[in-house]
């Protein structure tokens, strides 16, 4: 079974990328206010995840989010 990592964009302070083992980005986490948001990529998949438009308290509670629904390996 694969893992997901994040890594925070290299210029954008608020925003982190998700990406699978194969290297692609299959999810990205936003801060845009006080909340964690998290998104999906044209990577993801067929199914919609129920954690987008979700607020999260921390990116680590948003990519936790992200790897329950995961279809690994992308």
């Amino acid at each position: 079974m694969g893992t997901l990592q994040v890594r925070q964009h290299d210029r954008k302070s608020r925003l982190w990328w998700v990406s699978a083992d194969s290297g692609e980005d299959v999810a990205y986490i936003a801060r845009p206010g006080t909340n964690y948001w998290a998104w999906i990529t044209d990577k993801w998949g067929s199914e919609y995840p129920s954690f987008v438009g979700t607020p999260f308290k921390s990116v680590d509670e948003a990519l936790e989010a992200i790897r329950n629904e995961s279809e690994i390996p992308f």
